[in-house]
């Protein structure tokens, strides 16, 4: 090798580590930075601040506040405590009031979507679309998540919580005492023509058997056609889906992920177990995440005939990352795919059969096609 050339490649190894060292050095200064301007917010507070101070909070917030910076709504930091109040609201059973409700991307309003039958507020005279704008004297903002407002009324058995709604102008305030609920995420029931009909509210842990039971229990009745209703099912667990999805359909495929990094995992039904008869699946513009999953797998494997409205358009995988001390990070880190390949975040999936209800009757025109449907095969 020349000089020449060897005082070339020198030249070049020196420029590569200053541009390295330099990058380095901001990632190090910009951290901190950081820290420091972090340190001067508590010293600040400290000084200044004349109501009670939670250390712990003061912590949690400045997790959440990192996270939060992502503009991700569905990433988020849970403390120890907040995570395992998690796993036991996605296990099915919890302490609470029995209420489901739904978060608008957009505007932020949080709205009734059903209560639980047995539940503190079955009976209440709640309403879908009532909107929660307090709990207990703490107002509701837009900015609050759904989760963070959750985790608020859920509590102690016994412990009370005071909820205040508005409808249209009125607002009204309910006083409910939480207990514990496992949540019914799965209603049967027969309808005429030998039709079974099935709704799921959530996936939850709980809910492959409940599905399972429940669909044995139409079988047994007589059922021959059956209705799956995903109307106002805000998702919940991947597992939990696929593992339905493999109950309804032939070997093949239900969903892709997809990271960061291009790497992919496929989801398969393993044909153990399949529908043998008609489907129609009801879905509306609250059925989301795993809803769609399953929506997705049924249209395009073309198991079955979607009734409804546009489905809301939620693509995207979130999971747990542990940071080491009994706390997670909840990230969004990949995309979804239904069979065909089609990503539908922020589209949502049409429906084969478009029909919107008439909210002015009180007949369920969705249902009633679908029985119309599944009545001439």
């Amino acid at each position: 090798m020349s000089k020449k050339v060897s005082k070339i490649l020198i030249g070049v190894l020196v420029v590569l580590c200053v541009v390295e060292g330099f990058f380095l050095y901001r990632a190090y200064s910009g951290t901190m930075a950081t820290v420091q301007k972090v340190r001067k917010i508590e010293r600040t507070i400290d000084k200044y601040y004349k109501g009670k101070i939670d250390q712990t909070q003061l912590q949690d917030y400045t997790y959440k506040g990192l996270i939060a910076g992502l503009g991700d709504p569905y990433s988020d930091y849970y403390s120890k405590k907040d995570f395992k109040e998690l796993q036991q609201s996605t296990n099915g059973v919890y302490s609470g009031v029995g209420i489901y409700m739904t978060q608008n991307n957009t505007t932020g309003l949080i709205t009734v979507v059903k209560t639980i039958k047995g539940s503190p507020a079955d009976g209440s005279g709640l309403k879908k679309g009532d909107i929660l704008t307090k709990v207990n004297q703490t107002s509701v903002s837009k900015n609050d998540s759904l989760n963070d407002i959750v985790q608020k009324i859920k509590g102690e058995e016994g412990t009370k919580v005071k909820l205040t709604f508005l409808r249209k102008t009125d607002s009204k305030t309910y006083t409910f005492t939480r207990k514990a609920i496992e949540s019914p995420t799965v209603e049967t029931k027969m309808l005429k023509n030998k039709i079974g009909y099935l709704s799921i509210s959530e996936f939850d842990e709980v809910t492959v058997k409940q599905f399972e039971s429940g669909l044995a229990k139409l079988k047994k009745q007589g059922a021959t056609s059956l209705i799956i209703d995903l109307r106002d099912n805000p998702g919940g667990l991947l597992q939990a889906v696929v593992k339905i999805a493999d109950d309804i359909l032939p070997k093949g495929r239900i969903v892709y992920t997809q990271d960061k990094y291009g790497n992919q995992k496929i989801y398969n039904s393993t044909n153990k177990k399949q529908l043998d008869m008609p489907l129609c699946l009801l879905v509306n513009g609250n059925s989301a995440s795993a809803s769609e999953i399953l929506s997705g797998a049924i249209k395009d494997r073309k198991a079955g005939t979607l009734v409804g409205e546009k489905t809301f358009g939620k693509g995207i995988v979130q999971g747990f990352f542990s940071l080491g001390d009994g706390s997670y990070a909840k990230l969004t880190y990949a995309t979804y795919y239904t069979p065909a390949g089609h990503n539908i975040h922020k589209k949502g999936i049409q429906p084969n059969v478009k029909i919107k209800d008439n909210e002015k009757t009180k007949a369920d025109e969705q249902l009633n096609k679908a029985i119309e449907i599944l009545s001439k095969k």
